[in-house]
């Protein structure tokens, strides 16, 4: 374990803001972006997006981009978080948000993940709403079929108390696939939350468009509990913080939630 990997395990144990100015001073030390220094960028950029710090976020990432993506290191074989961190920084419409990610991309070395990754995103800005491109977008608010809901899954017609652990998690799976949020809701009601992480904040969304703050703040801390990284680097979930729609629920509660307790591994 490196030591942007330890102080990253030291920061899920609950200490974002103590770890993160050592964070920040691993990831912009001289000398090339080699493991320690991007691992250490990337869960800065995670913990400054929780801290509604979204400018220096950017900043971050295109510094170090910049700096050292013209060497051809490792950081030209990653994109996330990098590339979010651009796409969702303010900027005053989606044509200087493309213009930002285009630029950015050609100080990466040709045929690079990383510069493939952000010219992708600066094309499709032509094409697509920047909210579709930001984590963690579902169609919230959209009404089901006329023939209604289209089910992976036949368990979902069961009844729920009835069902494995393992058929509860089908039957989730099955409702946000759907994007059948009557059904879910009802489930809810019963007092029956969904126990995986994607599950929870699509039901987050549709609590925020709802207008219902209160279930949504339940749907986003139920997350926080089972959250689990993804790569080593990985501090924080960003989806809340960085999609609109979510981000109308994440309370002062819920981000002190996630900034202070424990998480995924150094949660168990």
């Amino acid at each position: 374990m490196n030591s942007a990997e330890k102080l990253i395990s030291h920061a899920r144990e609950g200490h974002f803001q103590e770890a993160l100015p050592q964070l920040l001073e691993v990831a912009r030390r001289p000398g090339g972006a080699r493991g320690p220094v991007w691992e250490a960028a990337a869960a800065s950029i995670q913990i400054l997006q929780w801290s509604d710090r979204m400018v220096e976020a950017a900043d971050l990432a295109e510094s170090l981009i910049r700096t050292d993506g013209p060497s051809g290191g490792e950081l030209c074989d990653q994109s996330m978080p990098f590339d979010e961190a651009l796409l969702a920084a303010p900027a005053p419409s989606s044509t200087a948000i493309a213009e930002r990610l285009t630029a950015v991309a050609e100080t990466v070395p040709t045929g690079r993940i990383l510069r493939r990754r952000l010219s992708w995103l600066a094309q499709q800005l032509t094409q697509r709403p920047l909210v579709e491109l930001i984590p963690g977008f579902e169609p919230w608010g959209a009404p089901l079929p006329p023939s209604g809901a289209q089910h992976d899954s036949p368990l979902v017609e069961s009844s729920y108390e009835t069902l494995t652990t393992d058929e509860q998690r089908v039957v989730w799976q099955s409702l946000m696939s759907a994007n059948d949020f009557p059904h879910a809701h009802d489930l809810v009601a019963q007092g029956h939350s969904p126990r995986q992480y994607a599950e929870c904040v699509w039901m987050a969304g549709w609590y925020s468009v709802q207008g219902d703050v209160e279930l949504g703040e339940v749907m986003l801390l139920a997350a926080h509990s089972v959250w689990h990284p993804y790569m080593k680097w990985d501090a924080l979930p960003t989806d809340p913080v960085l999609q609109p729609t979510l981000r109308l629920v994440v309370s002062d509660r819920v981000r002190e939630h996630y900034l202070t307790r424990p998480i995924g591994p150094e949660a168990k």
